[in-house]
């Protein structure tokens, strides 16, 4: 038969006082049942209710004797808030997901309103008070978004224009049409491509840095302590790189836009099409209202990147994986407006014959 030992628990069961009946709790595994007096108990922390919880879960091993009312009470109230009853999660219906799904979007839609009104509102009063200007933070966040990916953005403008050069000159040649594939290389990389494959670029690799940067801010409550100091995150993290962004892209497009121009003109070389004669047929074919028109977009693309970043990343929720959600959100968002934008540039222009 198992002999049965008696333990009597002190008066206070806190994590300094229930350390050897821990240790005695975990090795008593097939040594009989014993029994634990509390009599004397008055007082548990987060320890001792622990113990307790340990000591009620293997009735077999252990028994648990003249519990006083009031530490029963703090028991119950503890299993009540630190264990509740798993919910069960049902299936919505057709109606309910899209209604689900409607609330989610307008919601969305709001906060992101809300976001670009303030953003709009604090950019204004900058711009009005140029004192209060961060130049080093612009300039910090230009050299990092801009200086370091020139390399990337002038390869990837100068394949963009070797490609269209190639493929269109294949289809102009048998029309012995080859001098105007010129024109499309000149418009295409100054009114889209130059600036839509540089705000693409620049939406993978600046605009989610931006969210990341900002969203472990959040994670870190960074943000929290900024605003305790007095200091607006708007104005302090969101302002400058809006700026930096609306000055930076329109630069990347005229690197990317000059490369894909210049890879053009080589396969043109290819084509019996010299370099004068490149040159002069450039520059019938693009103009002033091209060039002006390409940078605007750049700009708008520039300030959209950098508003859906830092907005991804002060929405950040808790823990890493919210960081990575909240950048890989802004690159899809920036990706999906840049198209939207340009697309809708493309139409206006159109209607307007520009």
């Amino acid at each position: 038969m198992d002999k049965q030992l008696s333990v009597k628990l002190p008066p206070s069961l806190t994590a300094e006082t229930s350390v050897k009946i821990w240790e005695q709790v975990l090795g008593a595994a097939g040594s009989g049942q014993t029994i634990f007096d509390a009599s004397d108990l008055t007082f548990c922390d987060e320890s001792g209710l622990t113990l307790l919880y340990e000591l009620r879960s293997r009735p077999d091993d252990f028994k648990l004797i003249n519990v006083s009312a009031g530490v029963e009470t703090l028991y119950s109230t503890m299993l009540k808030n630190f264990s509740p009853k798993p919910v069960e999660k049902k299936s919505l219906g057709i109606i309910s997901s899209l209604g689900k799904w409607l609330y989610d979007a307008a919601s969305s839609t709001k906060q992101s309103i809300t976001f670009l009104g303030s953003a709009c509102c604090a950019l204004t009063e900058v711009l009005f008070h140029p004192s209060q200007i961060r130049f080093r933070e612009i300039l910090s966040v230009s050299d990092e978004a801009g200086s370091r990916a020139v390399g990337i953005i002038c390869l990837i403008g100068f394949l963009m224009g070797v490609i269209i050069a190639f493929e269109t000159a294949l289809v102009a040649q048998i029309f012995g049409a080859v001098i105007f594939v010129v024109n499309g290389i000149g418009i295409a990389m100054t009114r889209e491509l130059g600036p839509l494959m540089t705000a693409i670029l620049f939406a993978g690799r600046s605009g989610s840095a931006f969210a990341a940067q900002l969203g472990t801010q959040k994670v870190n409550e960074e943000l929290n302590a900024l605003t305790t100091f007095g200091l607006s995150p708007m104005y302090f993290l969101v302002v400058p790189r809006l700026i930096a962004s609306s000055l930076v892209v329109p630069l990347l497009s005229v690197f990317a836009t000059i490369l894909g121009i210049l890879g053009g003109g080589l396969v043109m070389a290819m084509y019996d099409i010299t370099y004068t004669q490149f040159y002069v047929q450039l520059l019938k074919s693009v103009t002033v209202t091209d060039i002006v028109f390409g940078l605007v977009k750049a700009v708008i693309f520039g300030f959209v990147i950098a508003l859906i970043g830092c907005q991804c990343g002060m929405n950040t929720g808790a823990g890493a994986a919210a960081v990575g959600s909240s950048t890989t959100k802004s690159v899809v968002k920036s990706i999906i407006w840049i198209v939207v934008i340009d697309g809708a540039a493309a139409l206006l222009t159109n209607r307007l014959g520009i």
